[in-house]
């Protein structure tokens, strides 16, 4: 759905398709929408995509990132949850970076029987492990402000693998016209507007932040109909609202976590 068939079908609702001689402005409308759409960006899983980005190595070299550590993303990107190294070869020379603690960790639970001194073995092996991951570590810490769309490195530079173009991934996707393709981001996107109009619960969303907007407008002075009906700007409220704490406890029910974490 476009814009203005989302106009159209908000001005329908709250005249009752012309039925009622009364509406917000577009203007208004439009305020509405561009609101609604901020807030299911950052609420509504539905609102977005998972993406990747990968970013040449070459990026990273530039004066402009080494004076403030910071790059300036695309502004349909909404959050980053993630910023690691991709290519290199891995620790035992496999082309495969996976190929390190986290494999042969698995070996070691799954393979190896719990009996005699394995149990001994296996505790100095989970040192070893716990050691690695100072070595193997393939992310990087960083900061994401969401109104700048600036990514900021902390820590290391993002030019450990890659850089001298020597790998056999590093040649390969020089091959491609990638470059030293060295950073993966990973992130959420804003799904284009066309497709979040056509979302069912945001034209409610919609509708409902409508009438409201409509009721606190018609209570501003005494407003009454042609024969002298007086409207209801309270009822209309009521409603909107009533619609609005819907919408929001749908959202709220689609949006459960896929996992939890727990410390002791």
């Amino acid at each position: 759905m476009i814009l203005d068939g989302l106009v159209q079908e908000i001005e329908d609702a709250l005249s009752f398709s012309c039925a009622l001689p009364y509406n917000l402005n577009r203007q208004e409308v439009e305020r509405i929408i561009n609101r609604a759409k901020s807030w299911f960006r950052d609420n509504y899983q539905y609102a977005v995509e998972d993406r990747v980005f990968i970013l040449a190595n070459s990026i990273f070299q530039h004066k402009e990132f080494r004076s403030t550590r910071q790059l300036r993303l695309p502004d349909s990107i909404v959050t980053v949850y993630d910023v690691r190294e991709v290519g290199g070869s891995g620790i035992s020379g496999n082309p495969d970076r996976d190929f390190s603690d986290s494999k042969l960790l698995g070996s070691e639970l799954l393979l190896s029987p719990f009996v005699g001194d394995n149990l001994v073995y296996r505790t100095v092996m989970y040192s070893y492990f716990d050691l690695s991951r100072a070595y193997l570590l393939n992310s990087f810490a960083f900061k994401w402000n969401k109104n700048s769309k600036n990514l900021t490195i902390l820590g290391r530079d993002p030019s450990r693998s890659g850089k001298n173009g020597g790998s056999a991934n590093s040649q390969m996707a020089q091959g491609f016209g990638v470059g030293g393709v060295d950073v993966a981001v990973r992130c959420y996107v804003a799904i284009n507007d066309e497709d979040l109009f056509s979302d069912e619960l945001f034209v409610r969303y919609c509708i409902a932040k409508s009438k409201i907007a409509l009721a606190n407008m018609l209570s501003v002075f005494n407003y009454n109909l042609p024969g002298g009906i007086q409207v209801n700007s309270g009822d209309i409220k009521a409603t909107g609202e009533a619609e609005l704490q819907e919408v929001m406890e749908m959202i709220n029910g689609e949006n459960t976590p896929s996992y939890f974490l727990q410390w002791n």
